[in-house]
């Protein structure tokens, strides 16, 4: 595929313009960037105390008009037009004590017993999807240049999803993943899941939502959409090994990994050059190489229909692995 994997705004004004992101800068309508490397814009459009967030609307770019809902303390990640709004004090002093509510640790370790029952189910579940997946042979290198899925393998996943009714949580984990799997707390619950079948440890704050586990969003069905899309991308890449690649660029030293119970990673040694690449303002930027087992894929741009609609990474979404430094 020619030309950029990613927009830019090569007239993007300096740093200097700006100033680091602070809680009195979250005003609705006041209009900021993200600390990418491109520095994507944004403009904040809510606060909410109660769940001690905020939530700002992307600007430019592949997703503009997206909007994310992240935890306050994260306005650090942001910078603001110096001389812009700011909150008054009440305000401002609210958000410090909701953002205060918000930052206590949860942990959730893996039980063997339940990883060795979630193998087994999922071993069943594969041998229920090997006849409908007989044959499907994607030629992987080509959708690998041209970094785009297959319509027929959307399609089969989808047809999949609904019969088992869960194509409500294959769609809202896979546009929130795709957009910012940082973006509410959705992601959150299914890593908690993840964690309670055994297969990879929870680190990471405090729920925000109280309901994020009833109705649609049970822990049942969290559980059962994990196994049964793992089966699915299981049998279709046949328990082979996957070449992945990562990029980072971070305008200070590298910082340490934070634990992931999701890692995203790329088919495309091109999209991870891009963002090794950084900007005008990077200091540190990594490559990284690994051969992956297939056991640890989650979800792909190949199968995915949410994956290939705005972004064309070639993505690859790994069960997190606290031992692998790499992915």
């Amino acid at each position: 595929m020619a030309g950029p994997v990613y927009a830019s705004d090569p007239g993007a004004a300096p740093d200097s313009e700006f100033e680091p992101g602070e809680l009195r800068h979250l005003v609705v309508g006041n209009r900021g960037r993200l600390l990418d490397p491109r520095r994507t814009p944004i403009v904040v459009t809510a606060t909410l105390p109660t769940t001690g967030e905020f939530e700002v609307q992307i600007e430019a770019f592949e997703d503009a008009g997206a909007r994310w809902q992240l935890p306050l303390d994260d306005v650090s990640r942001f910078q603001f037009h110096r001389g812009g709004p700011s909150g008054d004090g009440d305000t401002v002093a609210e958000l410090a004590r909701a953002a205060a509510r918000f930052r206590g640790e949860l942990s959730v370790e893996c039980d063997s017993g339940a990883r060795e029952r979630t193998l087994s189910r999922l071993a069943r579940e594969r041998a229920s999807l090997r006849e409908r997946l007989d044959g499907v042979r994607p030629d992987l290198p080509r959708h690998i240049e041209a970094r785009e899925g297959d319509p027929g393998l959307y399609a089969l996943l989808e047809e999949l999803m609904a019969e088992r009714d869960l194509d409500d949580l294959e769609h809202r984990f896979t546009t929130t993943f795709v957009s910012n799997p940082a973006s509410g707390e959705f992601v959150k619950g299914h890593a908690i899941v993840l964690a309670e079948l055994g297969l990879c440890p929870f680190r990471g704050k405090v729920v925000r939502d109280q309901a994020l586990f009833e109705g649609a969003g049970a822990k049942r069905r969290r559980a059962e959409h994990i196994v049964v899309r793992m089966a699915f991308v299981h049998e279709l890449y046949r328990d082979e090994a996957m070449l992945l690649y990562r990029g980072a660029a971070v305008d200070g030293l590298l910082p340490a990994a934070a634990p992931a119970s999701f890692t995203s990673a790329t088919f495309s040694r091109r999209v991870a050059d891009e963002h090794f690449a950084g900007g005008p303002s990077t200091q540190t930027a990594v490559l990284w190489r690994q051969r992956v087992p297939a056991r640890r894929l989650f979800m792909t741009f190949l199968e995915t229909r949410e994956m290939n609609r705005r972004f064309r990474e070639a993505e690859a979404v790994l069960i997190g692995d606290p031992e692998n430094r790499a992915f």
